[in-house]
């Protein structure tokens, strides 16, 4: 008889499975709400750290070649600076596959925040395509070829909007045009507002790399904006800032000591002078910032009640984006 009640008492009451099962499903739930907060914070990270590499190895090159710029005291323009509010006139990048209709980044002042001073470089916008910098530089001497030889070259800094796949991606390349031989720096002259420079030509290392880069100079990848401050050497050795000289206007910066109207430009606002010090900024978007962009211009993603596109786009990207700044000073010294 009291085998019996033992065996009876040995097993659980339906209560006690309950109360067991419960317990399980609350554990697992809060142990799934964990994994899913520990892998969200990774990924965040894993994409800051992706977009932090990119962004120095971006400044790194531009170091580089800002450090070995050829600067010369004529009326040639040996440093051009453009703010690309929108794909219209002198802005445009007229790169094959370059895609600016429909939904994208905002164009016109939605894009631009250049406050003169009152702002810090990683606070401001430059334009629906960023600033398209132009300069000559001299490269490392690579010896392979009569055209890889350390002569000055013309390279050229510019953000392209490109589909890749279903989705459009934002990408910062770096032209570079050869500098000797058939369809080169040498050839073209040393003026970077000279017709071989803004004729489109997608040939590789052609002239024409200035408005058009060839796809093999991809710089980064999802930089949705580049830009500059340029500081000049005013009176009495003071620096000052050149550029950007005005909140919301599109501007240039021209560095050349010429004096009569600069071709194309003449209905621009442009300041001339000598760069003694240049304050770069790229933005880059993580993966996850790129994944969201990529379904708010496809229609994806509704903008909120009460916001606009250009607003809710900028939101998103400066929420999911980097910035670094680098301050370059260029060797060159020009008088």
């Amino acid at each position: 008889m009291k085998r019996d009640e033992n065996r009876k008492r040995s097993g659980f009451t339906l209560i006690e499975l309950l109360l067991a099962a419960s317990i399980t499903a609350v554990l697992s739930g809060i142990l799934v709400i964990t994994v899913v907060q520990i892998l969200g914070i990774w990924s965040r990270s894993g994409g800051a750290v992706a977009a932090t590499g990119e962004a120095t190895r971006i400044l790194d090159q531009l170091a580089q070649d800002l450090d070995a710029a050829v600067l010369r005291p004529d009326a040639n323009s040996w440093l051009v600076g453009t703010v690309q509010r929108d794909q219209s006139g002198v802005g445009d990048t007229g790169m094959t596959d370059a895609d600016w209709t429909g939904l994208t980044k905002p164009a016109g002042v939605a894009s631009l925040r250049l406050g003169a001073g009152d702002l810090r470089i990683d606070q401001l916008r430059f334009g629906q395509a960023g600033l398209w910098l132009r300069f000559f530089t001299i490269e490392p001497d690579a010896n392979d070829s009569a055209t890889n030889r350390s002569l000055p070259r013309a390279v050229a800094y510019q953000i392209v909007r490109r589909r890749s796949g279903a989705r459009h991606a934002y990408q910062l390349f770096r032209s570079q045009v050869r500098p000797g031989g058939t369809n080169s720096t040498f050839s073209s002259g040393y003026d970077l507002l000279a017709s071989a420079y803004v004729t489109p030509n997608g040939s590789e290392q052609h002239p024409g790399n200035i408005r058009r880069p060839n796809a093999r100079f991809l710089l980064g990848n999802h930089v949705i904006d580049f830009g500059a401050r340029i500081f000049v050497q005013g009176a009495g050795g003071a620096t000052t800032l050149a550029f950007p000289f005005s909140a919301e206007a599109g501007q240039s910066f021209v560095a050349t000591a010429g004096t009569s109207s600069i071709p194309g430009y003449a209905s621009r606002p442009v300041v001339r002078g000598w760069p003694v010090t240049v304050q770069v900024m790229v933005r880059i978007l993580t993966e996850e910032g790129a994944r969201l962009i990529s379904n708010l211009e496809t229609g994806r993603v509704a903008v909120p009640a009460g916001q606009s596109y250009d607003s809710y786009w900028w939101e998103l990207a400066e929420a999911h984006s980097l910035v670094q700044v680098r301050t370059i000073t260029p060797r060159a010294r020009v008088p």
